[in-house]
């Protein structure tokens, strides 16, 4: 393979013209919105090998909040530059128009306009309505909003604990450690009092607390620190990437499909080590893919991502919308018994097409309002 330049200046456009966290923003949000869709498809009446298949799948997609959340840290940091803190006036304001507004005006909208599709009950008065606006119930997926907005709001925390590492090794396995430490004694914690059990509904807000992510977040931002590095070592030992990705898929999946319900796919939770570090094992992978490009110099798939990344949130916030209209309005689902994967299939595209291009519309229609 062709040998991966040493160093490479931030300030190189053709190379920053997307950036590690622009992949896994944009596979993550790509990956994520099957996620409902086969949820819809394995509720209704599919043979053994199908629902295997589905599941497999699932369990293959299971991978987008931890490496969403790698991505926007990664970006974050990086933008950061050099400097000591995060210039918070800018950051801020920036966080609040791409990140804090998408995620009140989706809200509403799927409060307002499918009020069915909310979690763990339903409003009845101002006080309720309240209640499940800011714990993410509006809808399946927006749980994942209130998780993210928090690593959003201790974004501070996490540049000083990349400043204090800066490019000391030392320093990177002690807080490497130590942050691998809290997490996974977190995730045993969790899952030996089975906090996502059916048992135990009145614990699900600690589904979407940033402790259950903080790996992530934390080596997202570390990941800068070391990114020419982690660039060097991933490109040269590629076929390790592989392989270990491979061996952590064939161990998650086989603990999946043989000790839970194939239509249950709540039960393939992020909250278990194994899930942890298949997470981990996918973000490694995208890493490489995206190291590939770059030293190829792919520009036009680089700046397709990048294009792609800025309304990948937002598109994520639309894709419940769109994938509920397609499948029940559009009648997808009365296709499914006859072609049950081209029609998951093409719900997806149509999925992702539609929230892209709604997104893309409102954003700038929002534009030509400002400059009027």
């Amino acid at each position: 393979m062709k040998e991966i330049p040493n160093q490479v200046e931030v300030t190189d456009k053709g190379w920053w013209a997307a950036d590690i966290g622009d992949y896994l923003k944009v596979i993550a949000n790509g990956m994520v919105m099957f996620q409902p869709i086969i949820s819809m498809a394995v509720k209704t009446n599919l043979s053994i090998e199908q629902l295997k298949v589905f599941a497999s799948f699932y369990n293959f997609v299971k991978f987008t909040s931890p490496a969403f959340i790698f991505g926007i840290v990664f970006t974050v940091i990086r933008q950061s530059g050099n400097r000591k803190d995060l210039n918070l006036q800018v950051y801020c304001k920036d966080q609040w128009a791409n990140n804090f507004v998408p995620t009140i005006i989706w809200t509403l909208v799927y409060l307002l306009i499918m009020p069915n599709l909310q979690q763990h009950g339903h409003y009845y008065n101002l006080a309720s309505f309240f209640w499940q606006f800011i714990t993410g119930n509006a809808a399946p997926h927006l749980w994942y909003s209130v998780m993210m907005l928090q690593f959003l709001i201790i974004m501070p925390i996490i540049k000083s604990v990349t400043v204090y590492v800066g490019n000391n090794l030392c320093r990177l396995g002690g807080t490497v450690i130590g942050i691998g430490i809290v997490y996974f004694s977190w995730l045993v914690f969790y899952d030996c009092f089975n906090f996502s059990g059916k048992g135990n509904s009145n614990w699900y807000l600690l589904d979407r607390c940033f402790l259950s992510f903080l790996i992530f977040g934390f080596y997202g931002g570390l990941a800068w620190n070391f990114h020419h590095q982690i660039q060097s070592l991933l490109f040269h030992y590629w076929w390790l990437v592989i392989g270990f990705y491979l061996l952590m898929y064939a161990w998650t999946r086989y603990i999946f499909i043989s000790a839970h319900h194939l239509t249950d796919l709540l039960d393939d939770t992020y909250y278990r080590p194994s899930m942890a570090i298949y997470a981990l094992a996918v973000i490694i992978l995208i890493y490489l893919i995206c190291i590939v490009q770059k030293v190829y110099r792919m520009q036009r798939c680089l700046k397709i991502i990048h294009y792609l990344a800025f309304y990948a949130y937002r598109a994520f916030l639309a894709n419940v919308f769109w994938d509920r209209i397609l499948w029940y309005t559009g009648g997808m689902r009365l296709t499914l018994k006859a072609t049950p994967y081209l029609t998951v299939f093409i719900t997806w595209l149509l999925t992702w097409l539609l929230s892209y291009l709604s997104v893309y519309l409102c954003h700038q229609l929002w534009l030509s309002l400002v400059k009027r």
